[in-house]
């Protein structure tokens, strides 16, 4: 499903990505670019917005002088919203009393631009912020170069309602592990990212000195990017149930993503080579898999739907779900 945003003048249509799946690689490093001059304060999110739409029609914001070019330029901008999400204070609580599809409206969309109500005036009227949303399923840096050698990244597919992505376990979870860290371990989060398979940490660790090269904005780029791609797997995908527990520690199944992963070979599932290498999707399928077991070996031994919160950290409506 295509989602993009179009104007017709006179015979000509000009067409605008609405969705980051649908930005190309080139695409995509501008946008970063301005979210981080966005980040850094240098510009509001209605000019990241313009820009990036002059930046698809190749058209230079500083030499627009005709009025209509410039009007279109700005409607087209007011519509593209997929790179920001709205927040409102006291954690969008004025958004809990519209009806669902209006408060997905609104969570993209600036109030003074909702249908007008009561309500949508009264949201105009709060202290409400733009924040990145960094949430999608793809790696929208397909190739990097480093050294003058062309490397493959890892590849993600949602075609046919369907998600495919061609990392391993290990290699996902020492990556993600990385997320968050101080800059001076990206290099290494893309050498991970970036090996090619069959991978082999030992390797990747070797090869961070030759992305230590890369300019500081691809190498934040990258780590947007698999940020925003772990957002996605464990928000938007039936693998959420993993990270739903209140208390991590309480959780037999959550004793660290590299214990889970070698506990996979003691249970006969393979070697530890091999279990290491096996795929992140397989990998976190069996996870949940064991979750739900273990959710449901709990209701089997009669524990009630508040004792199994306590000993999982699940919340009750993942519970009653399961059992």
């Amino acid at each position: 499903m295509s989602h993009r945003i179009e104007l017709k003048v006179k015979d000509r249509v000009y067409s605008i990505p609405n969705r980051w799946e649908e930005l190309t690689p080139d695409m995509f490093t501008h946008l970063f670019s301005l979210l981080s001059r966005m980040a850094a304060g240098e510009l509001a999110p209605a000019m990241v917005r313009a820009l990036f739409v002059c930046h698809v029609l190749k058209l230079d914001f500083m030499k627009i002088r005709d009025d209509a070019v410039m009007k279109n330029v700005a409607m087209l901008a007011s519509q593209v919203t997929f790179p920001f999400s709205i927040v409102y204070p006291e954690n969008n609580a004025a958004l809990s009393e519209l009806p669902p599809e209006l408060r997905e409206q609104a969570r993209k969309t600036p109030p003074e631009r909702l249908p007008q109500s009561a309500m949508t005036k009264y949201l105009q009227r709060l202290d409400y912020r733009f924040v990145i949303d960094n949430c999608f399923c793809a790696n929208l840096i397909p190739f990097i170069k480093v050294d003058g050698e062309v490397l493959k990244g890892y590849a993600v597919n949602t075609e046919f309602d369907n998600l495919t992505c061609d990392m391993t376990a290990l290699q996902y979870i020492e990556a993600s592990q990385l997320l968050g860290c101080p800059k001076d371990t990206l290099p290494l989060m893309a050498a991970i990212l970036y090996h090619p398979q069959p991978y082999s940490s030992l390797s990747a660790h070797r090869d961070a000195a030759r992305f230590a090269t890369l300019p500081e904005n691809v190498l934040l780029s990258i780590a947007f990017n698999f940020q925003s791609f772990t957002n996605y797997l464990f928000t938007k995908t039936r693998f959420s149930i993993l990270t739903q527990g209140k208390d991590e520690k309480k959780n037999p199944i959550a004793t660290g993503a590299l214990e889970s992963l070698y506990n996979l070979s003691t249970d006969g599932l393979g070697d530890l080579e091999t279990v290491c290498r096996m795929n992140i999707i397989q990998y976190l399928t069996i996870l949940r898999k064991k979750t739900i077991e273990f959710v449901k070996s709990l209701a089997s031994a009669e524990k009630k739907p508040h004792e199994i919160e306590k000993i999982t950290g699940l919340p009750l409506t993942v519970i009653k779900q399961i059992v």
